[in-house]
């Protein structure tokens, strides 16, 4: 194993020394769950690392990347990386959003509290705003926000982690967290060991979420967690229908 990423990302140059050193030591298979959006091989750093190391007789298995589903979505095309895709399993770490108007949506989280109420509570979208990092929950973003005590929604991505929107949630005194998935993160959820109780939802539910919210006059929503379930339709089933 080669460490090439850090806190800060994963800089190309440290990813194509790390397939130096593995080349030097006479590695087998190098295999990168890395990537950058597609541009041209000859400027792809990536793909000149694996045709070094394909060169030397050693297999360069990289991932396919997490967006889409849309066109040029795909990550670490060249001909000569074996581009692996997400596969997906039968079940999911629950955790259900319930609107005020009854509406069930499954998302995912890890941490699942047995003590969180079924009873409603307000639901806030602070990036109604306008203010991009409040739509992001960045930290402190939410400061000046009165999300004491109620349900916020926050929108994934802006260079922000999953777990770190939720603790700027939870340090401005909210109850629990939607995380919803924006266009390009398509159908991918994660279940993350989140700090407060959280459900994160896929970009199709969580225009729901949103549609609700803008429609009601005071709309609520709680968190209902069920739990690993066994049985879950696949997320690519759920694409093609």
């Amino acid at each position: 194993m080669y460490k090439v990423c850090n806190e800060n990302g994963c800089r190309s140059s440290d990813i194509l020394a790390g397939m130096d050193a593995a080349i030097e030591d006479g590695v087998d298979v190098l295999s990168l769950s890395i990537g950058r959006p597609s541009h041209p091989f000859y400027s792809n750093l990536l793909a000149i690392g694996a045709l070094a190391a394909i060169q030397k007789g050693i297999l360069v298995s990289y991932s396919a990347g997490n967006s889409g589903p849309f066109n040029e979505s795909m990550e670490n095309e060249a001909p000569w990386i074996l581009t692996v895709g997400a596969s997906t399993i039968d079940r999911k770490v629950t955790s259900t959003v319930k609107l005020g108007n009854g509406v069930l949506v499954d998302g995912e989280s890890l941490f699942q509290p047995k003590d969180f109420p079924e009873t409603p509570l307000s639901l806030v979208y602070p990036g109604m705003s306008g203010d991009t990092n409040a739509t992001f929950c960045s930290p402190r973003s939410l400061n000046n926000t009165n999300v004491k005590g109620k349900v916020v929604i926050c929108l994934r991505g802006g260079n922000i982690g999953r777990i770190a929107k939720g603790q700027t949630v939870n340090d401005a005194g909210g109850d629990a967290m939607i995380l919803t998935n924006s266009q390009s993160d398509g159908a991918t959820t994660v279940a993350d060991a989140h700090v407060l109780p959280v459900s994160h939802l896929n970009y199709k539910d969580g225009c729901i979420i949103l549609e609700y919210f803008r429609s009601s006059l005071s709309p609520v929503a709680t968190i209902i967690f069920r739990g690993t379930v066994i049985g879950d339709k696949p997320a690519l089933l759920d694409l093609l229908n």
